[in-house]
């Protein structure tokens, strides 16, 4: 095979794993990859250390830009790569050494645009199992088949796949937008016919850093990532009823955690037209067929009896409210 496979990387103050990511890059059994590190403004060491890999490696390339976070970066990648496939990899993670090779065997054998992975947390990585011939557990979906599956797993991260180019031309993140990858992926899956699926974690999440996506505390910015669940709620309803039910679940988890993080954080709401709003959505999408037990309180409770119910069920909610405090600012 002599296709061309870019992977993108955006790079921010990540000088302790750095290394270890570009490293399980180069170190790819399939060896026909073009390098793309952008490093968006680091701080710390990081570009030095992306420009050290660029000398011993003629596959890698390093962008120095501006910082304004990961989307700017990756759009930055877009508009510099030239492969046949591209991939995203997150700086501060790694990959399986036969990640690219496995999956760029099974796209091309069967006609794929779009093939995907699966991942592991990296305090899980000494449970993958070895040796094994992960083609073997390659699946074909139809489009119906893998946006159920990536809804209810909650599988949208760009880094789990590989995309021709075909599919990516003029496509880009939307700047400034938590969980930007949500809606790249499912735009993406909306206008693939089948895509690719093999259950093998040749990807690798960085537990140890889960610190380093904690920007700030909660604060109305982070109410943007509600449009997330709104847009794979709207843009779902071709898809049969089980998908439907799947992604009015979605929207109720991107709600709930929002509408209980803004009775913490009151003075953000001290109008309720957040809350209003957030209410008002749940009880005009919820039915008891889709019961959820917090959405159904939401959707019940006024806001003062709801208060008293966040009191009452405080650790639960704190748990919630701690989740959407460590969303990254991209």
């Amino acid at each position: 095979m002599n296709y061309l496979l870019s992977i993108i990387i955006p790079v921010y103050n990540v000088e302790a794993y750095i290394e270890k990511c570009i490293q399980s890059i180069i170190n790819q059994s399939y060896k026909h990859l073009e390098i793309i590190l952008i490093n968006d403004g680091s701080t710390d060491n990081s570009g030095a250390i992306c420009d050290d890999f660029a000398k011993h490696d003629d596959r890698i390339v390093v962008y120095h830009i501006k910082n304004g976070g990961s989307s700017i970066a990756r759009n930055f990648g877009l508009t510099k790569c030239h492969g046949d496939y591209i991939g995203f990899v997150d700086s501060d993670d790694w990959i399986n050494s036969n990640m690219y090779k496995t999956l760029i065997n099974f796209a091309t054998n069967h006609s794929l645009k779009v093939i995907e992975c699966s991942s592991i947390d990296s305090v899980f990585e000494h449970t993958i199992p070895k040796d094994k011939d992960a083609t073997t557990l390659g699946i074909i979906e139809t489009q119906n088949e893998a946006i159920k599956r990536i809804i209810k797993h909650k599988r949208f991260a760009v880094w789990r796949r590989i995309y021709h180019k075909s599919v990516i031309d003029n496509r880009f993140f939307i700047k400034h937008l938590l969980h930007q990858d949500v809606y790249f992926t499912l735009d993406i899956i909306n206008e693939t016919d089948k895509i690719g699926f093999i259950d093998y974690p040749f990807y690798i999440y960085n537990r140890e850093n889960m610190d380093s996506v904690i920007r700030s505390k909660y604060s109305i910015k982070k109410l943007n990532s509600i449009g997330a669940g709104a847009y794979v709620f709207e843009h779902t309803k071709q898809y049969d009823e089980e998908t439907q039910t799947l992604a009015k679940a979605y929207l109720f988890n991107f709600l709930t955690p929002h509408y209980n993080a803004l009775f913490k954080y009151k003075d953000l709401d001290s109008d309720f037209k957040h809350r209003h709003k957030i209410r008002q959505t749940i009880r005009k999408n919820y039915s008891l067929k889709d019961f959820q037990f917090y959405s159904a309180m939401v959707a019940i409770l006024p806001p003062s009896l709801y208060r008293i119910f966040i009191s009452i069920n405080e650790k639960r909610i704190k748990s919630q409210v701690k989740i959407i405090e460590k969303l990254k600012n991209v």
